[in-house]
């Protein structure tokens, strides 16, 4: 009877927990299984040889009963290795104690009376199980638990009492008024251990399910939150590009004054060459033909102006794409060229300066990036190269550039021996609005740095107070 209760309540709990595909489920299935055998064994006294009853019955019972308190101490965790070592020890006496006792010929009334206190002694295991997992979590089930192993540790003690005291059957199965109550509270413990177990497990799995939800909710906002914080992103982006845009504008109006003498100076040689040319076009046109071979012909003349009139077209091309205000366009393009386009531009006022300019690119320099960004960038440098020179005497003023490609990257310099740049200066020298100019407005580095990383380059700096500064940029080369 024993045995077929087992096999019935493991198993329902088996099938009925297989879709969790749980291994606890499996485990403690599996060990109420191997205790229902020990059961039939021990039930098939006087049918099977006593060896096989004592030795193999006893140790599936015990197997079985380890490994369902063993299954109740893993439902949070791994069991710890203290209750293994102790557990397991005490099941490893008994099964040890029992052997001796049968093979020394001891009664079967002395092996039941072991077996009983053993099992009254091991089952309090149960009770202590069930409110340690009471304590972590108010559940039912550990309640149950507690219960059951009460039940089964009291029910089991007082047959063990009245085996002792003469009272009742003497063997395991005769019958008797105390065999009625102790099958009786078997079956009850055995009921609450089995509805204290599954309940621990449902609320368990509740709970998992619940801490699912609440992840896949977690992530649905984070995913909710990212998508926002990429709008965001996207939108801070744009006004990036157009603050660098305006900051552009505002950076080239503030530096128009310091190029309106080059510009005019380069202007003007064309035009009053122009002007002189076409006058003596006229004078020609207004007396007769000469034969003089030293003055050019009108055909020449008029070439002559066509040359000039290209040169001035050619230079007020370079300013409009220079002050051009658009957005950033980014092609193929020789950064050797647009140096030199660059350096045309302030190569007058240079000049009334008495600076000397030492160019030594070596093109091509193939880059990728926006024509208009760029030719601001290394005017601001030629410009700050240009300023570092005032208040210095005692020595020829110089700025070298020069440029080359290496490796994967293009590079270029452009150093003078002006003042330099004082030590505790130099930390915000590429700060936004930091100058140390009493005209300066503190963005024209700051603009260089953000172009030039929005080429996906660097700008860096390195100067000796008195001795002048190198602004060397590099850029990612066009293969």
């Amino acid at each position: 009877m024993y045995a077929v209760l087992y096999l019935m309540l493991h198993g329902i709990i088996w099938f009925s927990l297989s879709r969790y595909q749980s291994r606890l489920v499996a485990q403690w299935s599996a060990a109420g299984m191997v205790s229902a055998t020990g059961l039939a064994l021990l039930g098939a006294q006087g049918v099977l040889p006593d060896w096989l009853v004592a030795c193999f019955g006893q140790t599936l019972m015990a197997i079985g009963n380890f490994a369902r308190q063993h299954v109740l101490r893993s439902t949070d965790g791994p069991a710890g290795q203290r209750w293994i070592v102790w557990n397991g020890s005490l099941h490893l006496i008994y099964l040890s104690l029992n052997g001796w006792l049968f093979f020394s010929g001891a009664s079967h009334r002395t092996m039941m009376l072991v077996f009983f206190l053993f099992y009254a002694l091991i089952c309090v295991d149960f009770f202590f199980s069930g409110r340690a997992m009471g304590q972590r979590r108010q559940t039912s089930g550990a309640r149950a638990i507690q219960l059951g192993g009460l039940v089964f540790s009291i029910s089991l003690g007082i047959k063990a009492v009245t085996l002792l005291a003469g009272w009742g059957a003497q063997g395991l199965y005769d019958p008797g008024w105390d065999q009625a109550a102790l099958f009786a509270c078997q079956i009850l413990a055995i009921s609450l251990l089995n509805f204290g177990f599954v309940q621990m497990l449902m609320d368990q799995f509740q709970q998992e399910r619940a801490q699912v939800e609440q992840a896949l909710i977690q992530q649905r906002q984070q995913a909710t939150e990212a998508q926002l914080k990429s709008i965001d992103l996207a939108s801070l982006l744009r006004e990036r590009e157009e603050i660098i845009r305006q900051l552009t504008l505002s950076n080239k109006t503030a530096g128009m004054g310091a190029l309106v003498a080059s510009i005019a100076h380069e202007l003007n040689q064309p035009l009053t060459s122009i002007l002189l040319k076409a006058e003596l076009v006229e004078s020609q046109l207004n007396r007769p033909a000469s034969t003089d071979s030293v003055t050019p012909s009108n055909a020449q003349l008029l070439d002559m102006v066509r040359q000039d009139t290209l040169h001035a077209g050619a230079i007020i091309r370079r300013l409009r794409s220079m002050f051009a205000n658009g957005k950033a366009e980014f092609s193929p393009l020789d950064l050797a060229i647009l140096v030199n386009d660059v350096v045309q531009i302030v190569q007058s006022q240079a000049q009334r300066s008495d600076i000397s300019l030492h160019i030594d690119v070596s093109g091509p320099l193939p880059i990728h990036g926006d024509v208009t960004q760029l030719q601001q960038v290394i005017l601001n440098l030629l410009n700050n190269a240009m300023e570092s020179f005032e208040g210095v005497q005692g020595r020829a003023f110089a700025i070298s550039i020069t440029g080359a490609r290496r490796g994967d990257w293009v590079e270029l310099r452009i150093a003078d021996n002006g003042c330099g740049i004082a030590k505790d200066q130099q930390s915000d020298v590429f700060a936004l609005f930091k100058t140390s100019k009493d005209k300066g407005m503190g963005v024209g580095l700051w603009l260089s740095r953000s172009v030039v990383e929005g080429h996906a380059g660097r700008l860096e700096l390195a100067s000796e107070p008195g001795s002048g500064a190198v602004f060397s940029l590099a850029l990612p080369a066009l293969r």
